[in-house]
């Protein structure tokens, strides 16, 4: 026997929306996706995408075509075999290929679809997906449709991976270790998974869990990875306390002892993670490891979350070109440096030292006088992990760049302000906001913070191509420049190492290896007899070397005599009598909180 009960309007409206929103939730649209990998030896994942509880006359799908941070299009579609979409009954639907990585199809009526596909993943690199005998590997990017509309809509992976392999992945963990979930489509896709045989040294800094994964298994022993461990956690210490804390609930540290198999070498940053080659056959030291953790850990913010409005959001399926890459890369590598010395992992000779062979390494460079900083970040898609006829680095420009404005808003603020204010001011008045960042809004940062105008500085060296006033900005610290000529070896060809062997890029017209033969695509697997690894390559101008190519299959061999050529080499050197507002400025810049 059941009394009456009576409710108060109050309750009753609460019990409505209650209800309303359970509704709700069981009729919002719900993407699944599944990642099964039975066979390694095929070198096939199968994708699967299930969308539920849909409510409209016609869907949208995508694939992106690049990797946020690797500024090339690759165009991952090519890499799919037996695309079909099904509805709920497995009845195949028909659709309509709009734009390279596009597909259209007509939902009216329907409820539930699923898209199947193989992908193939037969490249090891940092932008691409890799199936090998014992690990797989690939990152989000590659693999996942978007459902246009519903970026913002959350996800569920679930995995199918072969019986003894494990699985570690940057996407959020359920009870089930082979389901993870994603808040929202850019978090899905920026997300590295990793499965199969590999070393993991987790550890914890402020309360967070961290992973160094390391693979193949045994490539760094353990007493070397706790060192390394001990190096970054000092490190995320420096960065967290510039930026107030840490923006992730976990983070991983994927590093690959092996060659990358395309031009996608070196490292790339992700939301909580980051990915990167250390080159095989080589003695591997914490030390070697730290300065790529450095620069890839601050992207974590730079980039990352502070990040240009050109990329606010990522367009996935075209180059999003921006002026500001000298920022979101120059000065990643500006604070990598400065991450290591306030973490006391540098010496004061080394960080100035650091800072002169970068400038250096800038006017030594004849393109410089010619490409303007702003002019390369927009350039980037024409080559970025291939040589250029004739370019900057505008990761170079944009560390130099970023300890002249160091000093700038130092010396103009009297110490009180620095860059570090800068970068946190565009975290919580861009980022935390919603939103990317322009040049102007940049400057109009540091003209609050300095109350100068700082348009001239950028329509002089970032915008333009006129050379700082070196010893006028680096005097504001009490040091000036010396330079003084020096020879090094001038080979004419540039490259990547894959494995023991060197892979010829670009050789340089005119140049002695232009003479002798060397072209692009050559494979040199010999110096002298001695392996291109560890060839004393800085002893050998004047003299004439044999190099052992492998060109189409075939090796040769081509004789070469290296040429020299003449740089200008600088170092900063402290002045004389340096007077107390240059020993200010110099205190704040140099004599940071260190040893942590």
């Amino acid at each position: 026997m059941h009394k009456n009960r009576r409710y108060s309007p109050f309750a009753l409206l609460l019990l409505l929306l209650l209800v309303q929103s359970i509704q709700a939730q069981r009729g919002a649209l719900q993407i699944h996706y599944a990642v099964s990998l039975e066979d390694p030896s095929l070198q096939q994942f199968h994708v699967t995408t299930a969308i539920k509880n849909l409510n409209e006359p016609r869907l949208t799908l995508s694939l992106p075509t690049w990797a946020p941070g690797w500024y090339t299009v690759e165009n991952y579609f090519k890499n799919v075999l037996r695309f079909r979409i099904t509805d709920a009954s497995g009845k195949i639907l028909p659709h309509v290929m709009s734009k390279k990585q596009t597909w259209n199809v007509l939902t009216r009526g329907i409820r539930e679809i699923r898209i199947d596909y193989d992908y193939r993943a037969n490249i090891l690199a940092l932008n691409q997906a890799k199936i090998a005998k014992d690990f797989a590997f690939f990152t989000g990017v590659e693999l996942f449709l978007q459902v246009e509309g519903h970026r913002e809509q959350p996800a569920t992976i679930h995995f199918q991976i072969p019986s003894g392999w494990k699985i570690i992945s940057a996407l959020k963990e359920t009870k089930d270790p082979m389901t993870f979930t994603a808040a929202d489509y850019d978090t899905l896709v920026d997300a590295p998974t990793e499965m199969g045989n590999f070393d993991v040294t987790r550890f914890e800094v402020e309360g967070k869990p961290h992973y160094f994964v390391v693979s193949p298994v045994g490539a760094l022993d353990v007493k070397k990875s706790r060192e390394f461990v001990e190096m970054v956690t000092k490190l995320i210490k420096v960065d967290s306390e510039l930026f107030g804390g840490l923006p992730y609930e976990k983070y991983f540290m994927f590093y690959f002892f092996a060659a990358p198999e395309s031009n996608a070498g070196g490292a790339l940053e992700h939301l909580n993670s980051f990915v990167g080659f250390v080159r095989p056959r080589t003695v591997a030291t914490p030390k070697d490891l730290i300065g790529t953790a450095a620069h890839e850990y601050f992207h974590l913010w730079n980039v990352k979350r502070i990040r240009p409005g050109e990329m606010w959001p990522y367009d996935y399926s075209r180059e999003n070109e921006t002026p500001l890459l000298w920022v979101s890369e120059g000065f990643t590598s500006y604070y990598s440096v400065v991450s290591q010395y306030r973490a006391g992992l540098m010496t004061r000779e080394n960080f100035l030292q650091r800072a002169a062979e970068v400038a250096a390494s800038i006017e030594n460079n004849e393109a410089r006088n010619y490409i303007a900083p702003a002019q390369s970040s927009v350039s980037t898609w024409v080559g970025y992990d291939t040589p250029v006829a004739f370019g900057i680095s505008y990761y170079t420009q944009g560390e130099n760049l970023g300890a002249l404005l160091d000093l700038s808003i130092r010396n103009d603020t009297d110490g009180q302000r620095s860059l570090d204010d800068v970068m946190r001011s565009l975290l919580s008045g861009f980022y935390r906001r919603g939103r990317g960042f322009t040049t102007e809004d940049m400057i109009g940062v540091i003209n609050r913070l300095t109350n100068k105008d700082y348009h001239d500085f950028y329509r002089r060296y970032v915008s333009g191509t006129e050379v700082p006033n070196y010893d006028r900005i680096f005097g504001y610290a009490g040091y000036r420049l010396e330079r003084k000529d020096q020879k090094e070896v001038d080979i004419g060809f540039s490259g990547n190492f894959l494995g023991s062997e060197f892979v010829v890029q670009f050789v340089e017209p005119n140049s002695p290896a232009s003479v002798a033969g060397l072209l692009p695509k050559d494979v040199i697997v010999k110096l002298d007899g001695q392996s291109p690894v560890g060839y004393p390559i800085d002893s050998a101008a004047g003299k004439t070397v044999k190099l052992t190519v492998v060109r189409d299959g075939k090796e040769s061999e081509i004789p070469i005599t290296f040429g020299s050529r003449t740089f200008k080499a600088f170092t900063l050197v402290g002045l004389p009598e340096p007077s107390s507002q240059q020993l200010r400025i110099r205190n704040g810049w140099l004599n940071q909180p260190i040893n942590r």
